[in-house]
């Protein structure tokens, strides 16, 4: 599949950066990060909502909406969903047909949606207008589920795992995942792409900060690069990322530019989580104040350190 200019410039720069390294200062001077734009849903699409109910989370909702946020066809809307009284049967997704309207029309509900039932929802989602082979479909699945191998190895702190597991996916699935979001793209939905390839951004973090353990900076710093390219520069701990790698390697000045960049995406989240949720559950509410809350205490510290850093640059001029 033929990617877009847009998309095909993305590709290229994140190659650049991973066969060759280029100064953080220069970096910020030469990336800006792009507006950010209001959600809603698409009308003529399927829409996909995945129940975040307290008992369908402890079923493991998270990660099936994780999942088909990467994995859905293009012309799926995936979002949250409430409670459609099915506890004990969880996950629960919610299918609504093309073209109706979300408020009127009865759902199709499907029951323990995970594992193989998850993967025959995916194959069910995926028709003529997917846009992307079967074997690449294959090979976006198999590095996502490589991906979730490689979290589990970084969280039990088995690092050299990790990344040899992390190195595989991104491999495998990252080409894949581009012409997905290229496919979505194509078909005029608002997916937010930058959701839709979170799992391969974590991917290049995790990999990034278990390499940082490994005391191997260079392919810490290549990841943290990508990480920041393929987030299309808003995603705030990718910078996080770039400016523990910087510390390592005693770059004051590549982690004041991080460190900026950082607080300035924490900042958005701030004011894009601080906004009124009419008609949102509790849930919602309480899940966006969490988000605004944690945002604005990283954007503190980030804030002590920023000071600390500018005094210490200042002293050695």
């Amino acid at each position: 599949m033929k990617l877009s200019s847009s998309s095909a410039a993305c590709c290229a720069v994140a190659a650049l950066l991973l066969a060759s390294f280029c100064s953080v200062n220069a970096f910020y001077v030469t990336t800006t990060a792009p507006k950010a734009t209001s959600s809603q849903v698409v009308l003529n699409a399927k829409v996909i909502r995945v129940c975040q109910s307290p008992g369908c989370r402890d079923d493991g909702s998270q990660s099936t909406l994780d999942c088909l946020t990467a994995l859905a066809a293009p012309g799926c809307q995936v979002m949250k969903g409430g409670c459609v009284s099915l506890c004990g049967s969880g996950p629960v997704v919610e299918i609504l047909p093309d073209g109706e309207d979300v408020m009127t029309i009865s759902s199709v509900k499907r029951k323990k949606v995970k594992g193989d039932v998850l993967i025959s929802l995916l194959d069910e989602l995926s028709g003529e207008d997917t846009d992307i082979s079967s074997s690449m479909r294959q090979r976006l699945i198999m590095g996502y589920e490589l991906s979730i191998e490689a979290k589990a190895a970084y969280e039990a702190k088995d690092y050299q795992t990790a990344v040899q597991l992390y190195e595989e996916a991104i491999q495998i699935g990252r080409n894949p995942a581009m012409a997905l979001e290229e496919a979505r793209s194509s078909l005029g939905s608002n997916h937010d792409s930058i959701k839709g390839i979170n799992w391969l951004v974590d991917s290049f973090r995790n990999s990034c900060r278990a390499r940082l353990a490994l005391k191997d900076i260079d392919g810490a710093r290549r990841d943290a690069f990508a990480a920041t390219v393929f987030s299309q520069n808003m995603d705030a701990d990718s910078h996080v990322c770039l400016a523990e790698v910087c510390r390592a390697s005693s770059d004051t000045l590549g982690e004041l530019q991080a460190t900026k960049a950082a607080i300035e995406q924490y900042h958005r989240l701030e004011d894009e989580y601080s906004k009124p949720l009419p008609g949102k559950d509790a849930v919602a509410r309480a899940e966006a104040a969490k988000i605004k809350n944690n945002a604005s205490t990283i954007k503190r510290e980030l804030g002590f350190r920023l000071v600390k850093m500018e005094r210490e640059l200042k002293a050695s001029s």
